[in-house]
């Protein structure tokens, strides 16, 4: 069976990790399509390859010298090609670049020579064949990616013998440009050729040992999650805690391929699991928690309005109008709370509310500020009765005020608001209950 290993930004950013990238992969002969991510940072004074490409874009667009920017990217990745004694590697290729830009460019085919030229130094290094992206992730002009014609690709590249190092973050459109996908997208190209390559699994190499259940920097050493299931991970992703594009999972979810989260720097750690489906398992409390800062709460109250059809809604379309996305909803006989971020609401606010008053003959439109949302994530939510109650009990001992409570019928996670001053202090007192010191 082929496993598919994602190297992030981190784990190429210099000599030295691309030495431990090589010894991961000679590890285990299963290891035959490579994905790699554009250098990145090796210490807080270097600069990510991409954030490079992108400010040379802007200033070739406004006119202005790249040269500054260009030659740290030349002298980023000539210093690895030169300390893994791969001579004449991408001299061409980043002297082709230079001439490139001295013409009209495409900020797509210039991002993404990031990816490009840190993949052809990984292939010679490992002694892989080099493949472009563009000759294996196709987009098709909707933006959609082209399954069938990415499995044709693979089944002509099969068997992969020596294996094969495939730049990620970008592909090509069905006339041959390349286009980019969002930033991580690295990712979602590992994730994809998992799926086409019908791997064993997809490994997603980085910087961390796995998914943590806090953010550590709120609480102190938190727990390693050993599995989640990507309903799970979705739910935490979206409120900021993850190590992976959330995209990622959708390619490999219906085959149950699973996602393996390791770290570079310590390849012996056994990471995070992520998987579709699990067998029995041991049952925990919960999987992790996590949480934004910065939302308001309108309240709408409006007498008999279990009687009539579409309020809800129609409040909704305001937003929408507005260009606000609901992030939560929270209903009651004759009122209803719609949860959104407050950068978007505070610039439109009195007309937004004028308008909600106005469309949905409200009695009152309330609205809060300095909210945040937190989420408690578990699988065994549904099957374990008292966790919900245990967390409400744990925060009114804290006397932490709870402004809005949201679960869905399934159970898998809950969602509480809490005031940005207590948004520190509620994680924290949720961790310690269910996990112990924080």
């Amino acid at each position: 069976m082929i496993k598919v290993a994602k190297f992030g930004g981190s784990s190429v950013a210099n000599s030295a990790q691309l030495k431990k990238v090589k010894g991961i992969v000679e590890a285990d002969s299963s290891r035959k399509i490579i994905v790699t991510s554009a250098s990145g940072k090796e210490n807080g004074e270097d600069h990510k390859i991409t954030d490079l490409l992108y400010l040379c874009y802007e200033h070739k667009r406004y006119g202005m010298p790249i040269d500054m920017m260009f030659n740290l990217i030349q002298e980023k990745l000539l210093t690895i090609q030169r300390e893994l004694s791969l001579d004449n590697t991408i001299d061409e290729d980043i002297q082709a670049l230079y001439e490139a830009l001295k013409g009209p460019i495409e900020l797509d085919y210039l991002i993404s020579r990031g990816e490009f030229l840190t993949g052809k130094l990984l292939s010679r290094y490992l002694g892989f064949r080099f493949i472009d992206a563009k000759e294996m992730i196709f987009f098709k002009y909707n933006g959609e990616f082209d399954y069938p014609k990415m499995v044709e690709a693979f089944q002509k590249l099969e068997p992969i013998e020596t294996g094969v190092v495939i730049p990620g973050f970008y592909g090509s459109l069905p006339n041959g440009d390349i286009r980019l996908m969002t930033r991580g997208g690295s990712d979602i190209t590992g994730s994809i050729l998992a799926n086409v390559a019908e791997a064993e699994r997809y490994e997603n190499w980085t910087d961390v040992s796995g998914i943590l259940k806090a953010d550590p920097r709120l609480v102190k050493q938190p727990k390693q999650i050993d599995i989640i299931t990507y309903e799970e991970l979705r739910e935490l992703s979206y409120m900021g805690a993850s190590v992976i594009h959330e995209e990622a999972v959708y390619p490999v979810k219906d085959k149950n391929i699973p996602i393996y989260i390791l770290n570079t720097n310590e390849p012996e750690n056994k990471g995070t699991i992520i998987l579709n489906k699990v067998a029995i398992e041991k049952r925990q409390a919960i999987t992790g928690i996590a949480g934004k800062q910065d939302f308001s709460i309108l309240t709408v109250v409006k007498e008999h309005m279990s009687d009539e059809f579409g309020t809800i809604r129609k409040a909704i379309e305001v937003l929408e109008s507005f260009h606000i996305k609901v992030e939560q909803i929270s209903t009651a006989i004759d009122r209803f709370s719609l949860v959104v971020d407050s950068e978007q609401l505070k610039p439109v606010l009195y007309e937004v509310v004028a308008q909600i008053k106005e469309i949905c003959q409200a009695n009152q439109v309330n609205v809060s500020h300095e909210l945040s949302l937190i989420t408690v994530v578990s699988r065994f939510m549904k099957e374990k009765t008292g966790m919900s109650g245990r967390v409400f009990e744990a925060l009114g001992k804290e006397k932490i005020n709870i402004s809005l409570i949201s679960q869905t019928g399934d159970e898998t996670n809950i969602i509480i608001a809490v005031s940005n001053q207590d948004y520190r202090k509620t994680i924290r007192t949720i961790y310690q209950e269910f996990e112990g010191a924080a």
